[in-house]
């Protein structure tokens, strides 16, 4: 690469700030007619992260993007340790989007000795996303709360795959009347229709190829509703839908656990026993050899 080469990478290669204080600068900096648009991420960067900082850029003056993984949200058995962490990469990936600046901080730039303050959205723990996940959501919204306090954006991109953290975050913002506008992207697929997520790079090939069946029950649930409603039935029992996405992933042997399958309002995320035309949003974990999956489909 030739000297000028080198300067012209430089230049379009996002900057990464370790601490708040370095990010914070760069938001006073700011007029107040310039947009932030804010990408949080914990990293491990696939094209589903990529696609929302795609949307940001192309809908804002700047954009932040945050890599952060937060351990508040780990519970006691995850894979906080050995979760996928590669920051070069993500911020030449970033870069290479157009990303202008990347916050890095460390836990305890985010999580000082004396912290005691935490942000508790009340229901979610019911959820059966968060039955499966103590405090979890506690954790998404004491991290979010933090992250939009410290970049204070204009607008904020998240994917629909983390369904009931995409509810929780409109609930946060709308409770605690914070200025951002929360853009929810429809999930990124690969072909096969798996769900793009970090921690597919756990999956073993064979795991891999089975994946796929994820989807596929989601879907068979999809064709019932859309069945049902194209022979006059104004409603149907939320039972139906989910026995079908349980049938449907029974018939692979390398699912070891069905965690839940849930049907679910598509505002509160409370569970419905009987869908209409408003439709609800159906969700699932399961644990493919040893990996936990989720996924999630709306029906409308």
């Amino acid at each position: 690469m030739s000297a000028i080469s080198q300067l012209e990478s430089d230049a379009m290669r996002a900057i990464i700030h370790p601490t708040i204080e370095s990010i914070r600068s760069v938001r006073k900096s700011l007029n107040s007619s310039v947009s932030v648009g804010f990408v949080p991420t914990m990293g491990a960067l696939h094209e589903g992260h990529l696609s929302l900082a795609r949307e940001a850029r192309a809908q804002n003056d700047i954009v932040i993007a945050s890599i952060f993984v937060n351990p508040t949200q780990f519970g006691k058995g995850e894979d906080l340790d050995k979760y996928p962490r590669q920051l070069e990469k993500d911020v030449n990936l970033l870069s290479e989007i157009g990303v202008d600046h990347v916050f890095a901080p460390s836990s305890c730039v985010m999580y000082g000795r004396s912290h005691a303050t935490f942000v508790d959205p009340q229901g979610f723990d019911q959820t059966k996303e968060g039955v499966s996940r103590p405090n979890h959501f506690r954790g998404v919204a004491t991290v979010v709360t933090k992250l939009f306090n410290i970049v204070q954006p204009t607008n904020a991109y998240f994917g629909q795959k983390d369904a009931v953290q995409c509810v929780v975050i409109r609930r946060i913002v709308d409770d605690l009347d914070m200025d951002v506008n929360v853009r929810i992207m429809d999930t990124v697929r690969e072909k096969d229709g798996l769900a793009l997520s970090s921690r597919n790079s756990y999956l073993t090939p064979e795991e891999r190829d089975k994946a796929p069946v994820v989807y596929k029950a989601l879907s068979a649930a999809r064709e019932l509703f859309e069945s049902r409603l194209a022979r006059g039935m104004e409603e149907m029992d939320a039972d139906d839908l989910e026995e079908v996405v349980e049938a449907v992933l029974q018939t692979e042997p390398l699912i070891a656990e069905v965690q839940y399958v849930a049907i679910d309002d598509l505002e509160t995320m409370k569970p419905l026993t009987k869908v209409g035309n408003k439709g609800c949003i159906i969700s699932l974990a399961c644990v493919l050899g040893s990996v936990r999956l989720i996924d999630n489909i709306i029906l409308r």
